[in-house]
């Protein structure tokens, strides 16, 4: 899976004990990242650091991370799907991941997996046919640093050290099925008002990544069935969200031109694998239904989810598809209180490390610029009735961190909105816009806060 490289971080002092009883007001719900990091720090926190070091254990003691180079000399821009396998006859297959071209790659195995197999899949059909490209290769005499392999070479096309795997199945029809289920779903239908989007979901996303994915709450999911005439809009919440935080912008979507596609991801991981594993997942779907383009709607954390799906398939060269960025009152220079989680905290949320200020992700979150196609449409909100908050901002979130300067300098549209944190999500002004954007590309130039 994807996303599952994230959990070889540390994870210090479990027997920490924290102070019971905490309860859960209707701003943690909303905004429970913050206050739960402001209680870490201030040593009042809850259970969940030790549902975090004992969710963690177990991935750690199973996966091993693959990464190398992927080759194909006859057809560099043709889709490639690398499997990993355990027995070869039948086919045990613990993942796979699908790449848009030629390039590095990286891919979660199981302790247990022995052999790599990658094919040019020239049929679009998920399976390995005769006489496509393809490559074996034997993990048993891998060198791995740790739980990381980084000099794989898979080069397609030369004669193959022994047959194909016989008659492996339409792999799309395996997610959620691999590394012992712990896995995405892809393209399910699903409504807003499914268990895996409630708030304990969400929550469990962020101290439970693991329990949160063997659970099926993960994933790219569809609320209608797939429509090739209308442009998909892939929604990315925050940590701590659902995608039931759009109700109200996705009920007000075009719908005669737009599909909505949803992300719900395990939001206490690391964003760098988040971003590239959305990359992989984006292969996947376009292998699968071919559409021409995407736009892509985030709030929140979940715009620098996308900041850095952008950065990622800038730097592979991938991702043409991709046309539009809306951000929505995202901290792109961090936020404050992750990183006293960072300092004080004796178990540390992978997603912390990141939101830190100063951090080396967001130190290189723009060193990437967007790619040529893409425009980036930044929305910030400035309302601040937060008894927690002083100065400008929106309750959560400060203005400076949302106005981050090279956030500014890349963005085609800048627009001000008088909401909160969460207030934004459902004012008509922003749908009006939102839609507007997405329907023209914002090319009418600058626009400011009216």
């Amino acid at each position: 899976m994807h996303w599952l490289p994230t959990l070889e971080s540390q994870i210090e002092h479990p027997a920490w004990q924290p102070f019971p009883g905490m309860r859960r007001t209707a701003c943690q719900r909303r905004c429970g990242w913050l206050l739960a990091l402001i209680g870490i720090a201030l040593l009042a926190g809850c259970t969940n650091l030790l549902r975090l070091s004992a969710d963690t254990r177990e991935t750690r003691e199973r996966l091993r991370i693959l990464e190398g180079n992927l080759e194909a000399p006859t057809c560099a821009e043709c889709p490639l799907i690398v499997v990993v396998l355990g027995d070869e006859s039948p086919p045990v297959v613990h993942n796979f991941r699908v790449f848009e071209r030629s390039g590095s790659f990286r891919i979660a195995a199981l302790r247990e997996s022995r052999h790599l197999f990658a094919f040019q899949d020239t049929n679009r059909d998920f399976s390995y046919q005769p006489g496509e490209p393809a490559a074996w290769h034997e993990l048993a005499g891998t060198r791995f640093e740790g739980l990381t392999a980084t000099d794989i070479a898979l080069r397609l096309g030369g004669p193959l050290v022994r047959p194909a795997p016989p008659g492996m199945l339409n792999l799309f029809e395996l997610r959620g099925a691999t590394l012992g289920r712990v896995d995405v779903q892809m393209g399910q239908l699903a409504t807003l008002e499914d268990e895996r989007f409630s708030p304990a979901a969400a929550e469990m996303g962020v101290w439970e990544p693991v329990r949160f994915m063997k659970q099926g709450n993960a994933g790219i999911f569809f609320l209608e069935p797939y429509d090739a005439a209308r442009t998909p809009v892939l929604f990315i919440p925050g940590i701590n969200g659902t995608p039931r935080d759009f109700t109200d912008l996705i009920r007000a979507l075009d719908r005669r031109r737009f599909q909505p596609w949803v992300m719900h991801y395990p939001s206490g991981l690391d964003l760098r694998a988040l971003g590239d594993g959305l990359v992989g997942l984006m292969a996947e779907l376009r292998l699968r239904h071919a559409f021409s383009s995407l736009h892509v709607v985030a709030h929140s954390m979940g715009g620098l989810v996308g900041r850095e799906f952008v950065a990622e398939c800038a730097r592979g060269r991938t991702c043409g598809y991709l046309r539009q960025f809306i951000s929505i009152s995202t901290p792109f220079s961090g936020e404050a209180t992750a990183g006293l989680g960072v300092a004080y905290a004796p178990v540390v949320v992978p997603v912390w490390r990141n939101l830190a200020p100063g951090s080396p992700f967001l130190d290189h979150l723009f060193d990437e610029p967007l790619p040529g196609d893409v425009e980036h449409h930044l929305l910030f909100s400035f309302r601040n009735e937060s008894g927690l908050r002083r100065g400008s901002g929106d309750g959560v979130i400060p203005l400076a961190s949302q106005l981050r300067p090279e956030a500014q300098a890349q963005a085609s549209t800048l627009r001000g909105f008088d909401d909160d944190h969460m207030s934004v999500l459902e004012n008509p002004a922003v749908h009006q816009l939102v839609n507007e954007l997405l329907g023209t590309g914002g090319r009418s130039g600058r626009v400011l806060r009216q």
